[in-house]
C-alpha cells in the first residue's frame, strides 16, 4: 500500500548512483574509533523536507534513518495499523513517498541499517512482544516492499524476540546481522557467507547472544548500556568490528556509544569504547530516529530526526572532521 503517489522505478532513476558510490558501509575506513571521536556534538547541518500529511501516524513513531547515496534518506516508523518506510531527497527538499511495509501485528518497524543495496530492519509485534521478522529488502529491486531478499522469523518468550534495532554489515567473508531486542537487553547476532548472500541462496544462522546485563564492564570507558533505538554495525582496515548504538541515557542525553564486538574472546563480549553527548535542534530526539553512515569521501555521518513527519520535518547531521 502506497500513501504517496510515486512510481518507484522513477524515484531509482531520481537516485542514480552505482553500488560502489552509495555503498557506505563497503568503503573500509583507516580508523573508525577516530571517526567516532571526531562527530561534531552541534549539527554540521540541517535539512528541511517538506511533507504534505498522507496517513494515520497515531499509535507510533518515527524509529530509525540512514541515507543512501548522496541524496536520498529512508525513515522507519510504526503506527496502529501498520510499519512502514519513508524516502526523503534532500535535494528536492521534501518527503518523496511513504510506503508500507507489513501490516499488523507487525505494526513497528525500529531502527535499520543499509548496506551496499540492502536495508535490514525488523517488523515486530509491539503489543504482544513475542514475535517479530527481521526483513533485508534490496534496494535496486522494482518494488522493494513487495518481497523481501530475506526474511527471518524470531518467536519466542515476551520481549525475548522483538527487533527494535537492526544492524547490517559484512565482516570476514561473511554478513553480519545484528538483532536488539526490547530495550536492548539481549544483543544476537547471525551470520551468512557473503556469496551465498548476495546470491540469495543462503541462511542466517544464530552466531553470538550476549545478555547486556551480563556483559563485564571492568575495561569499559563508563559502565552504562543504555536502551538502545538504533544500533549500526561497521568495519575498518584494522579488521575491528564495532557497535554504535544511539538514543538517550539515564539523564535524557542525547548519546552515541561506541563498542567493540570482540569475537575472538570465549565467550564473545563487548567493550565500550567511547560515549558521546550530542545536541540537536528542537524537535530531533535520538530516542525516535537516528542513524550513522560512512560519507561518500570517507567521513562519518550522525543522521537525527523527530518523532513524527511533520509539514517541514527537521533532518540534523553530525559530520566527522579531521584533528
Amino acid at each position: 500500500m502506497k500513501f504517496v503517489c510515486a512510481v518507484l522505478v522513477l524515484l531509482f532513476l531520481a537516485f542514480p548512483v552505482s553500488l560502489e558510490a552509495q555503498s557506505t558501509a563497503r568503503q573500509l575506513v583507516p580508523d573508525f574509533t577516530q571517526l567516532f571521536l571526531n562527530l561534531d556534538t552541534l549539527p554540521t547541518r540541517t535539512y528541511f523536507l517538506d511533507y504534505q500529511p498522507s496517513f494515520d501516524p497515531r499509535g507510533g513513531h518515527l524509529q530509525g534513518m540512514q541515507r543512501f547515496g548522496e541524496s536520498a534518506l529512508y525513515l522507519s516508523g510504526s503506527t496502529e495499523t501498520h510499519s512502514y518506510m519513508a524516502l526523503g531527497d534532500t535535494q528536492r527538499k521534501r518527503i518523496v513517498s511513504v510506503d508500507s511495509l507489513m501490516p499488523a501485528p507487525f505494526r513497528h518497524a525500529g531502527g535499520f541499517q543499509i548496506y551496499g543495496r540492502y536495508l535490514a530492519v525488523g517488523i515486530e509485534d509491539n503489543q504482544k512482544r513475542r514475535t517479530s521478522r527481521v526483513q533485508i529488502y534490496d534496494l535496486h529491486a522494482e518494488n522493494p516492499w513487495a518481497q523481501p531478499h530475506y526474511s527471518l522469523l524470531r518467536e519466542g518468550a515476551f520481549e525475548r524476540v522483538t527487533a527494535g534495532a537492526v544492524g547490517l554489515t559484512a565482516y570476514r567473508q561473511k554478513l553480519w546481522l545484528l538483532v536488539a531486542n526490547w530495550d536492548s537487553r539481549n544483543l544476537d547476532i547471525y551470520t551468512c557467507p557473503k556469496a551465498e548472500f548476495e546470491q540469495g541462496t543462503g541462511s542466517f544462522d544464530l552466531q553470538i547472544s550476549l545478555d547486556a546485563s551480563k556483559l563485564p564492564r571492568s575495561d569499559w570507558s563508563d559502565p552504562d548500556w543504555n536502551s538502545y533505538q538504533n544500533i549500526n554495525l561497521f568495519t575498518d582496515q584494522q579488521e575491528r568490528l564495532y557497535l554504535v548504538g544511539t538514543g538517550r541515557d539515564g539523564e535524557g542525553n542525547q548519546v552515541g556509544d561506541l563498542f567493540e564486538l570482540q569475537t575472538e574472546e570465549s565467550p564473545p563480549s563487548l567493550r565500550k569504547l567511547a560515549s558521546k553527548v550530542f545536541h540537536p535542534g528542537e524537535p530531533v530526539d535520538f530516542k525516535a530516529a537516528a542513524g550513522l553512515v560512512i560519507g561518500s569521501g570517507g567521513s562519518l555521518e550522525l543522521l537525527g530526526a523527530p518523532y513524527q513527519l511533520e509539514g517541514r520535518t527537521r533532518i540534523d547531521v553530525f559530520s566527522s572532521h579531521d584533528k
